[in-house]
């Protein structure tokens, strides 16, 4: 119990939003950290890891939930998965089309769509590195910069 109380009042002090909790309540729900053995610097990041931009109007009731829904999540996850049977006589029926004229629809609708963007972006000067200049443009930029010391 000593090394929890020492190293909570180690977190307590790294730890701003905590600094108004009583030692040995804070002690009380940091214990599922201080039992899996972690020290105060990995408390400590713990704590800061849950990115607050607010103070805790009561930060261990707080620590209690988020560490109550750590718990949660961890045996959710760690619960074993009953995967579904893969049926290979069915599975690339899925990924077959059964319009194909709608799918070819649809590509000639995307080919339009690129081209009506890549016409846009000339017009404006976008366009400029699919350019076989722009390669001499930006080796030209660098050789000037370079010359001037701005990109040494």
């Amino acid at each position: 119990m000593q090394r929890g109380i020492w190293i909570t009042r180690q977190v307590r002090a790294r730890v701003q939003w905590t600094q108004d909790v009583r030692l040995r309540r804070l002690e009380y729900v940091l214990r599922p950290l201080l039992d899996a053995g972690l020290d105060a610097d990995t408390i400590a990041a713990e704590l800061h890891s849950w990115m607050l931009t607010w103070r805790p109007a009561r930060p261990a009731e707080y620590i209690r939930v988020q560490l109550a829904r750590q718990a949660s999540a961890e045996h959710t996850a760690a619960a074993p998965v009953t995967p579904d049977p893969w049926d290979y006589d069915v599975a690339p029926a899925a990924f077959t089309a059964s319009r194909l004229d709608l799918v070819r629809s649809v590509l000639d609708g995307l080919a339009a769509g690129m081209a009506a963007h890549s016409a846009r972006q000339t017009e404006q000067g976008l366009d400029d590195l699919t350019d076989a200049a722009a390669a001499s443009d930006m080796a030209a930029f660098l050789a000037a910069t370079t010359s001037t010391g701005a990109l040494a």
